[in-house]
């Protein structure tokens, strides 16, 4: 059972604690970060308490400036690429950043993957499913693990490594003109990973720009579910068929395959508009914050049974929660987040809303088949991210509140169809359930600073949704206050009450100048229950923020495809955030 966020940078989660130990504190163990990356981010533990996760931000890329923009080189300070002998730590991360595959529009620039699958048994260590050969571009695949079961067996994604190819065409005056672009074989494939050994997953529907295919979850059978590119959508079909003109007077002046990239990258960039408390659909919508995550392909959730050694023995396509309607010419798709041991999976299918049209919703599928968690008309988004084996599910729902999308996390009784939202911190506090064990603990991201701004303060939390006087509980209240960690997002939690969570901590480093700086870096963190009481740490926060303390500033890096925000407080002084 396992969790993925959609929206924000986010992140995944597992199983639970008992209530005793919820009222406890817990033994803070930082899981190293994986070499050459700065941030660390958790995704899943099991009840050997094997790890995996997200590196994020490489610090090791070697970069060919004669391959980045120059607006990209203006920004970082550089007018003179022949001038430049060494970058500085400043200029090295903002280029990694704009180059990175998620944000990098432009196929003539060079490629970079700054996520990295890690996989920790008493070491962390960086798994590559798609190294890149001697014709390829080292460094340029994002990967990701979300899942391990209790087998060991890890399961996830990568994208392929880009290589650089020429292209030349004739121009309007008759003269040569050559160009290089980087492509690759595919867009994702679906991984598995145990002992060293790794297998994918090949998608029905591979035309154009090889597919897309993804795992989020497996379960102790070898049950894995994620989803798999089945078609063109019949819009993009259109539009792809602009690429190979029939005229053959028409010039040319970009690579089919670079042409066909360039309509996914845009669709699956794209904001979902017409979810915005203020959204005109005569007008078009407004900018969005939410990604709509769309794609050339329809795509469809999918449970493939798995032996051994990760290979697939049979798989099975989900549906979606409705048909797609006559008119609607995009992609209509439907994903799989995690499946439990009675082999019920529980994701997000798009569907489609009475006022604001196409939407995402959390989703069960059962034998094949989707289920709605809810049908109410004040819910514009939202996904289903685990699945406990009492048939209980956990995700959010995004409704309007006071003008601004808010997430509303629930937990869902399948056999009772008993929907619950959790109360969260305060009224109005955004939240997302990440995960929940079979005993009924839920974990998560809440907001716990009740202003009007559109970005709060968040931390992780802990909830026992078997008791109905049960409190949320901060995790930053549960450790000690002499720790050096800020507990952002609780992402995971075994059925022996071990949580995995998402933490920023200060690190020292030493500018260009030689001088010392602060900064915050992510890191992953496992709880241990260990006997104690909650502490007051957060009141003693607020106490020193009302006598003047000083505030800071921080933000954290998001998760690409999937894409999820996540910020923080620091532990002696309230920061104010910002999205990164």
């Amino acid at each position: 059972m396992k969790s993925f966020t959609l929206k924000t940078l986010t992140v995944a989660i597992v199983s639970t604690i008992s209530l005793s130990a919820v009222a406890d504190k817990y033994q803070v163990e930082e899981i190293p970060t994986a070499d050459n990356f700065r941030n660390s981010f958790a995704q899943d533990i099991n009840a050997q308490e094997f790890i995996v996760g997200v590196s994020r931000l490489p610090t090791d890329v070697e970069i060919d400036l004669t391959k980045v923009s120059t607006n990209i080189l203006r920004n970082a300070g550089i007018t003179d690429v022949e001038e430049v002998e060494t970058l500085t730590q400043e200029q090295r991360e903002y280029i990694t950043r704009q180059l990175a595959n998620e944000a990098n529009s432009n196929a003539q620039q060079q490629r970079v993957g700054v996520n990295g699958a890690y996989y920790f048994d008493t070491t962390t260590q960086s798994i590559e499913p798609f190294p890149a050969n001697e014709d390829q571009l080292a460094d340029s695949t994002d990967s990701y693990f979300y899942s391990i079961n209790n087998q060991n067996s890890a399961v996830g994604f990568s994208s392929a490594p880009f290589s650089l190819i020429e292209y030349s065409y004739t121009d309007g005056d008759g003269e040569e003109q050559n160009r290089e672009y980087f492509v690759s074989d595919f867009i994702t494939r679906g991984v598995w990973y145990n002992n060293g050994e790794t297998a994918s997953i090949t998608p029905p529907e591979t035309e154009y720009l090889g597919g897309e295919s993804a795992l989020f979850d497996i379960n102790e059978s070898g049950l894995a579910a994620g989803y798999a590119s089945i078609d063109v959508s019949p819009r993009a079909e259109e539009r792809i068929a602009s690429c190979a003109p029939e005229d053959e007077e028409v010039i040319v002046t970009t690579p089919f395959q670079v042409c066909a990239w360039n309509i996914w990258f845009e669709l699956k960039t794209a904001g979902a508009t017409n979810i915005e408390p203020y959204y005109n659909p005569y007008f078009g919508g407004s900018r969005s914050n939410f990604s709509a995550r769309r794609s050339i392909y329809d795509i469809r959730g999918f449970l493939w049974q798995l032996d051994a050694n990760g290979e697939v023995i049979s798989g099975q396509e989900l549906g979606t929660l409705e048909p797609r309607d006559e008119e609607d010419e995009r992609d209509f798709s439907s994903y799989a987040f995690a499946v439990n041991n009675n082999d019920i999976a529980v994701g997000q299918s798009w569907t489609y809303h009475s006022q604001r049209g196409a939407i995402r919703m959390p989703a069960v599928f059962i034998n094949g088949d989707a289920v709605a968690v809810s049908e109410e008309d004040k819910y514009f988004w939202g996904a289903a991210n685990d699945i406990n084996d009492n048939n209980v599910t956990v995700g959010y729902l995004v409704e309007n509140l006071s003008g601004t999308l808010r997430n509303t996390g629930f937990i869902y009784d399948i056999d009772a169809d008993e929907l619950t939202p959790v109360p969260g911190f305060f009224t109005g506090s955004s939240t997302i359930v990440h995960s929940i064990n079979n005993n009924g603990m839920a974990v998560g991201t809440g907001e716990i600073e009740a202003t009007l701004s559109n970005v709060r303060q968040r931390v992780g939390f802990a909830y026992d949704s078997t008791d109905d006087a049960a409190e949320f509980i901060n995790l930053n209240d549960a450790i000690s206050c002499e720790s050096p960690y800020n507990i952002v997002e609780a992402n995971s939690i075994n059925d022996n009450g071990v949580i995995l969570a998402t933490a920023l901590k200060q690190e020292e480093y030493q500018d260009e100048s030689g001088e010392t700086q602060i900064r915050e870096k992510s890191v992953t963190v496992k709880l241990d229950p260990v006997e104690g009481e909650l502490n007051n740490c957060r009141q003693e926060e607020n106490q020193v923020e009302r006598e003047g303390a000083s505030v800071g500033l921080s933000s954290l890096l998001t998760l690409g495809s999937l894409g999820l925000l996540i910020t923080a407080i620091r532990r002696r002084a309230f920061l104010k955030t910002k999205k990164s």
